[in-house]
């Protein structure tokens, strides 16, 4: 008897180990806290109870250097099988074949891409192949304070206003002195994205139609930039926006300094948290176009040199697929905004008893009207460092916009035709 007890002690000892053996191990990378991955944790305990026989290990890293990290693993043929990849990267990554394209994965298991804002469908599509699921579409949004409108007996805009009437909010509410004067409009003028929603509306834009020619520089968009640079200088913007960052201009906010900024959804979050802020989130004032509303998305993709793309597609589907729990987990924790066109992942994002209360509406209408995707393309961060330092001149003063994008124009083209190659 002792010899049988033995024998399937022995046996189930085996079946144990042979288990564990056949567990496969996908590496996962995306950025955040080392320390603290938060909902990427719940996600990965859960995904690896309902299946068993996959494990996920984390590769995680402060967005500052994750991106750079994330190459050199690739470079040394070290690539995790997951990465999630900030869109203004993706056509990098794609340069050095980083992701393989998932088109025939998504057709065998019938996955509803219209689910999705297609704004982020198009952010993971590199000549015309599908390469990976968005992760955090999301538009800028242009926030208002509701008090700061009211005591200047001023309405609510619809989302069809235009420059003429941001303007005259702008100058109805510029009043005070000193530290108790009130401004229209702040913003961040040293981001490509801050800037772009103004001279589209004027008829602009970044580069031209097939992004291979800067056109920053042409008239349009050069007289969309001096009109901004000149309403701070005419007092409609506070001095701090030269310098801007998102927790001056959320101060300024609250405090019912400024009647508008520029926001982003994660920021709608933060407003939320200061009590007895009346806001709400309207698209950008439109022009010649309606759609001047920034949208961005980033992406999930499978490694093209992954030897576990069975495993690793499973890991996608359920982080960022339709069908999957990932969604639900990301609303739960307020990590982002829905990435599909669903009112129930939105109940589970944005109390419907706080403001804004036409976040989802307006969300909605920005991605089907409004909204408008970066012109993103290969050495987009190395264009911006360039942008950057001109646009801050014409705040400051010392240029005109005509003459410092004219000075920029030739070196941000010098780049492009490097990374065209």
């Amino acid at each position: 008897m002792k010899r049988i007890v033995l024998a399937f002690a022995t046996l189930a000892l085996a079946a144990s180990i042979a288990g564990a053996q056949a567990k496969t191990t996908i590496k996962y990378a995306f950025w955040g806290n080392p320390d603290a991955i938060g909902v990427e944790k719940d996600i990965i305990e859960e995904f690896e109870a309902l299946n068993p026989g996959i494990a996920v290990e984390p590769v995680v890293s402060a967005y500052g250097d994750y991106h750079t990290k994330l190459l050199t693993m690739i470079a040394g043929g070290a690539a995790p099988d997951v990465m999630r990849v900030d869109s203004y990267y993706f056509n990098d990554f794609m340069k050095v074949g980083a992701l393989r394209g998932i088109a025939e994965l998504v057709a065998k298991d019938k996955l509803d891409l219209s689910s999705y804002y297609q704004q982020g469908i198009q952010e993971c599509t590199y000549n015309g192949t599908l390469y990976g699921l968005p992760w955090g579409t999301a538009p800028l949004y242009m926030f208002v304070n509701l008090d700061v409108l009211d005591k200047a007996g001023i309405k609510l805009p619809s989302n069809d206003w235009g420059w003429d009437d941001f303007f005259a909010i702008c100058k109805a509410v510029s009043k005070g002195e000193g530290a108790d004067r009130t401004y229209g409009f702040a913003f961040d003028p040293g981001t490509i994205s801050g800037i772009l929603p103004w001279v589209w509306a004027n008829g602009g834009d970044l580069f031209n139609a097939d992004k291979t020619k800067f056109t920053l520089d042409k008239p349009e968009s050069v007289q969309a930039v001096q009109r901004l640079a000149d309403m701070l200088k005419a007092g409609y913007m506070p001095p701090e926006t030269v310098s801007a960052t998102a927790d001056i201009n959320t101060r300024l906010f609250v405090n019912g300094k400024i009647a508008m900024r520029m926001g982003s959804a994660a920021e709608i979050l933060s407003t939320q948290k200061v009590e007895g802020v009346r806001f709400e989130v309207l698209p950008m004032p439109n022009g010649k176009v309606k759609s001047t509303s920034v949208v961005k998305s980033n992406i999930i993709g499978i490694s093209a040199g992954s030897k576990k793309q069975d495993a690793a597609w499973a890991f996608v589907k359920y982080l960022r697929g339709p069908e999957g729990k990932g969604e639900t987990l990301y609303m739960k924790a307020k990590r982002m905004p829905p990435t599909m066109d669903s009112s129930m992942y939105w109940a589970l994002y944005a109390d419907a008893t706080k403001y804004p209360k036409l976040v989802e509406a307006n969300s909605k209408a920005i991605s089907k009207t409004y909204g408008h995707k970066l012109p993103l393309r290969a050495g987009w961060l190395e264009i911006e460092q360039l942008v950057k330092p001109a646009i801050q001149l014409v705040f400051i003063g010392d240029k005109t916009a005509e003459a410092a994008l004219k000075e920029v124009a030739s070196k941000a083209q010098a780049v492009m035709d490097r990374t065209s190659k």
